[in-house]
């Protein structure tokens, strides 16, 4: 065949799989005039196994390795189309494999200066073979023995290690004079975390490496929280007839029912994991995070950042229309490519086992992460912590960092701070929506702050009960959820029974009802304070959007005392704490809105 074509638009790549369990072994071979940085979309074509457990796994486990070498997967039409087929018997031929697809796939024997000619592989062996759709010729290969088993549920670690392995080779050195990998051996690390939590990792070669990240929670797991659940030991009835004790009994004995009995975790987990899903570790923690990138050639690069009671799964439904805005009644000009990653101490993240992990670290360790990704110029969002992270992010200006949109700002002017904390009453002078967002929070420091002030002082204390009794953290967090949505106080009509329960049960699973409460521990601070942030010094652009039910109000006049540089201001319909979660179409529009000036 000619492999000093020209790449056309169209490329295919197949991959062959068997099923015996041997020492995994990588070889890459190439055609060296191939101008690899052409690859940006891909999509799937046929899959054939003998077990059809392993279709799914196997786009997932490819989904990611492509999606960390710049890769977006699209439905179809993408520049790298995809087949996959289970070798099971012992050295079938290549010739046999091509034939099986039709179409006119085949083999030409070689790349003609290539040293590798073998077209036979023994059982066990995972062959990905690059094809340009066009000429139908062969441009790339990799092969990694021991891949695939007869047992999908048990054996997915060696699927994704045998992919990752593989594509740890592409795109290979073009360089002139660069020779073929042939019978070099991949770095051992085992880069797709399969166990529930990756914060002890420490495998890689290489700390500044993005690893594919799999969730694959132990279906013993499940059950024993099913068996907590079953045994709660239920308080007393409150007096009253209101939430003014706190979360009602009946009302959470009908969620942790639910929960116990009705809820399916596998659910989210299969949501997760057909996302492009990524671990890497900065600062010597693991930092877990989802990565999309938009099909569209000009979309800006943006980190998402969550908060408490919350987690990423708070963005799941604002991928699509930040991704893919034409899909969703935008434009193609207000594509993002979405960076999700979760704080460390929270969902998969590691846990830090030093000091020092408050929002300024946090902040430095988004944009290592940014710049790790190859992204020369982003944007930065959050609310609650990812408000005050995204504040740090712009204090600390790092090169690239565009500007920040955020929907919990510190904008208390210093001279009401303390009348705020103490309850004192409203001194004159305010302006109607100064007045509403002093008693706002007058009301939420002395009635509702108690949970921020164990966390603050007595993380530790706190961490026993979230993590030993899954009616305590159900309360502790469900609390917040329908206290602070635009819900009524009753936010499965706007988030979802199952969601609340998603984000509740990320808790539960990954353990960390303690690790996350110290970051408050880490920050104890006034995060709605501006001295205490410091918002004097942001010199990059803010913008603010204010959702009506947030904690408070931000008033206009206060932002933009506090925020020097603000240049974008509005006030949502509707939507609380949770904006992404609670009204994901007016999140994405006011981001689109936020930063149309800064593309």
């Amino acid at each position: 065949m000619n492999m000093q074509r020209r790449i056309s638009s169209f490329i295919g790549i197949a991959l062959l799989f068997a099923t015996a369990s041997f020492a995994q072994q990588v070889r890459t071979d190439y055609a060296r005039s191939t101008d690899f940085s052409q690859y940006k979309t891909y999509s799937w074509g046929n899959v054939h196994t003998q077990n059809p457990l392993w279709v799914d796994r196997i786009k997932v486990a490819v989904n990611s390795a492509l999606a960390a070498k710049g890769l977006s997967k699209v439905e179809s039409g993408g520049n790298v189309s995809i087949m996959a087929m289970e070798i099971t018997q012992s050295h079938q031929t290549l010739n046999t494999y091509y034939d099986g697809f039709g179409g006119g796939w085949r083999w030409g024997g070689g790349f003609g200066d290539s040293t590798t000619t073998e077209s036979t592989y023994r059982v066990g062996t995972l062959v990905v073979d690059l094809f340009d759709t066009n000429t139908k010729t062969l441009i790339w290969r990799g092969s990694s023995s021991d891949t695939l088993s007869d047992k999908p549920d048990k054996n997915i670690k060696n699927l994704n290690k045998g992919v990752e392995k593989i594509f740890d080779h592409f795109p290979p050195d073009t360089r002139k004079g660069a020779a073929p990998s042939s019978g070099q051996t991949a770095p051992t690390a085992d880069a797709s975390v399969v166990s529930p939590l990756p914060a002890s990792v420490s495998a890689a070669s290489d700390d500044s490496a993005i690893r594919p990240f799999h969730i694959n929670i132990p279906e013993e797991q499940i059950v024993e929280l099913r068996q907590r659940i079953a045994v709660t030991r239920w308080p007393d009835k409150e007096t009253v007839n209101d939430e003014s004790q706190g979360v009602r009994l009946a009302e959470l004995q009908s969620l942790v029912h639910y929960w116990g009995d009705g809820y399916n975790w596998r659910n989210v987990e299969a949501k997760l994991n057909a996302l492009p899903e990524f671990v890497t570790t900065i600062d010597g923690v693991d930092i877990q995070f989802i990565h999309v990138r938009s099909r569209e050639p000009n979309a800006l690069p943006l980190i998402l950042t969550h908060g408490w009671p919350g987690s990423p799964l708070e963005f799941m439904k604002v991928i699509g229309p930040l991704t893919d805005p034409v899909a969703f009644g935008g434009s193609a000009q207000d594509a993002f490519d979405v960076v999700i990653p979760a704080i460390p101490g929270y969902g998969f993240s590691g846990k830090p086992t030093d000091l020092g992990w408050n929002p300024d670290r946090v902040a430095r360790a988004w944009d290592v992460l940014m710049k790790r990704l190859g992204y020369i110029r982003y944007v930065s969002e959050g609310g609650d912590h990812g408000s005050v992270i995204s504040d740090a992010m712009a204090r600390q200006a790092p090169p690239g960092l565009l500007g920040i949109h955020i929907t919990m700002p510190a904008t208390i002017p210093a001279n009401l701070v303390e009348g705020i904390n103490s309850g004192e009453p409203a001194p004159t002078g305010l302006t109607a929506p100064e007045l509403l967002a002093y008693n706002t929070l007058s009301t939420f420091f002395g009635r509702n702050a108690a949970y921020g002030a164990m966390m603050v002082t007595r993380p530790q204390t706190i961490g026993f009960a979230l993590v030993d009794s899954p009616s305590g953290l159900a309360a502790f967090t469900y609390e917040k959820i329908a206290e602070w949505s635009d819900s009524d106080g009753h936010p499965e009509r706007v988030i979802g029974r199952d969601e609340i329960l998603d984000d509740i049960t990320l808790y539960w699973l990954t353990n960390t009802g303690a690790s996350s409460s110290r970051f408050y521990w880490e920050n104890n601070n006034n995060n709605f304070s501006a001295a205490a942030q410091k918002t004097d010094q942001i010199k990059v652009p803010v913008a603010i959007t204010v959702f009506p039910h947030e904690i408070y109000r931000a008033p206009e006049s206060w932002s933009r005392q506090a925020y020097p540089s603000l240049d974008y201001f509005h006030e949502a319909a509707k939507g609380g704490h949770f904006a992404a979660w609670e009204q994901p179409e007016i999140f994405s529009t006011e981001l689109r809105d936020a930063f149309k000036s800064l593309r």
